[in-house]
């Protein structure tokens, strides 16, 4: 279920609010405005109850208990309306419908956050006037914060295998929710989120999606910016930051496949098939490198404006072009050290050369050398989805060319403590890397 944003709906609750005065016929006071939204809910019955949020989760409410909830707390009037954001929302329509409700509906609109079991309400009468009153109720207190819990669907041992590589991920976002003043806004994470979609096969290879969200954890809400539809679940964790979110993996050698997050518009389609289509299309494009990597006598011939940079001047010395089709953020050249594993080789890396981005309009020549059949200089940028990927740069040994090979992060780096709560840490100066033989 899509939330509106918190600030949104506290604005709305504002300006009724201040809509919501005596009428020219009413006393200046405004009782008989209040008194009407008590009134109402004291009488409704469960015939007239029109429409009820099926997102309540682990509740089955039926409209005859529906009704006996707003019955009872029509006598829990609060005095004092509470002014903190509105973290929660439910609206009860008894006009309107079957198959749209809208504004102008008779309906009830409660909203409550997280001082337990206050609510504030409005109640529109279908003909233009609106009025409010808070109330002080456990039942209907809950009944609105229990249809914000979290749905969790976690595929236990895929999330322990991937678990380093979800956790920097979280990691990431957490430390996005930051401020000058104050770095700790959000603590930690839980998963809520992570099971196998289905896996995808093409020419192109063969592609296993899962779906993954992450909901945060914070000690208060108050520094939380409320921005870009984020809310709180019923539990009090901070979502939104990443609903929807796929994560896709390639192949099947190995033991750190390389990955790549996605989002939700990966299956963007009229149909099903349609779907699936524009989700491996998209899936090819995230695989494939945006830089690329060519002999610079090869494509040099009429370019004046490049970058250069030399790693090297060791013979025999080699002038490699890094261009790309896009821009790409965060560029870097690597110094890289292999060392031989069982099935694989393992990186550590050094930052030798970094550009806030490269362009296509003005590439980089590198001068570099290759020293025998290890990798010993690489590349990196930051993607889409703020993900860094890394190549290293090879030579065919079937035609010579220049090529770049993926090799991605180990899970020694930023691994998380036991349990599903991570704490922010700060990030590692050397990377650590796997790439496969």
């Amino acid at each position: 279920m899509k939330r509106l944003p918190i600030i949104v709906l506290t604005l709305a609750l504002c300006l009724l609010t201040a809509g919501c005065g005596a009428k020219p016929n009413e006393p200046d006071d405004g009782d008989s405005a209040k008194a009407g939204i008590v009134e109402r809910m004291a009488t409704v019955t469960a015939e007239e109850i029109k429409y009820v949020p099926s997102f309540v989760a682990d509740v089955s409410l039926n409209a005859e208990e529906v009704a006996s909830i707003l019955n009872e707390a029509a006598e829990h009037r609060s005095k004092q309306p509470d002014s903190g954001l509105h973290h929660y929302t439910m609206e009860i329509y008894l006009s309107g419908g079957p198959d749209a409700y809208s504004s102008s509906d008779e309906h009830f609109a409660f909203f409550a956050g997280l001082d337990e079991n206050h609510i504030n309400g409005i109640y529109f009468n279908g003909k233009g006037d609106s009025s409010i009153m808070s109330f002080e109720d456990e039942t209907l207190y809950w009944l609105i914060r229990n249809s914000y819990r979290t749905e969790v669907q976690v595929d236990k041992d895929a999330y322990a295998y991937y678990r380093d590589t979800l956790d920097r991920r979280a990691q990431r976002l957490v430390s996005h929710c930051a401020s000058p003043s104050q770095t700790d806004i959000l603590t930690g994470y839980e998963v809520v989120q992570f099971y196998q979609k289905e896996v995808l096969t093409d020419e192109s290879g063969s592609y296993t999606v899962y779906c993954w969200e992450p909901a945060f954890l914070a000690d208060s809400t108050d520094a939380v910016p409320w921005v870009g539809g984020m809310y709180l679940d019923a539990d009090g964790r901070v979502c939104a930051y990443e609903q929807y979110t796929y994560f896709v993996t390639k192949g099947e050698s190995g033991d750190f496949p390389p990955y790549r997050f996605l989002f939700w518009d990966l299956y963007n389609g009229e149909t099903e098939e349609a779907g699936k289509e524009h989700a491996l299309q998209r899936i090819r494009q995230a695989f494939e490198p945006a830089v690329q990597a060519h002999w610079a006598e090869d494509v040099l011939a009429g370019l004046s404006d490049y970058h250069e940079v030399s790693v090297s001047t060791a013979e025999p010395l080699a002038r490699v072009l890094l261009s790309c089709e896009y821009a790409v953020k965060d560029f870097k050249v690597l110094g890289i050290e292999a060392s031989p594993m069982s099935n694989s080789l393992s990186f550590s890396t050094e930052e030798l050369y970094a550009l806030d981005e490269l362009s296509p309009d003005r590439p980089l020549l590198l001068n570099m050398t290759f020293y025998g059949l290890l990798p010993y200089y690489g590349v990196s940028y930051v993607d889409d989805s703020g993900e860094t990927i890394s190549y290293s740069i090879n030579m065919s040994g079937e035609d010579g060319s220049v090529i770049l090979t993926e090799f991605l992060p180990c899970t020694q780096c930023g691994t998380a403590p036991n349990g599903l709560i991570i704490k922010n840490t700060k990030a590692q100066s050397t990377k650590i890397g796997c790439a496969f033989l």
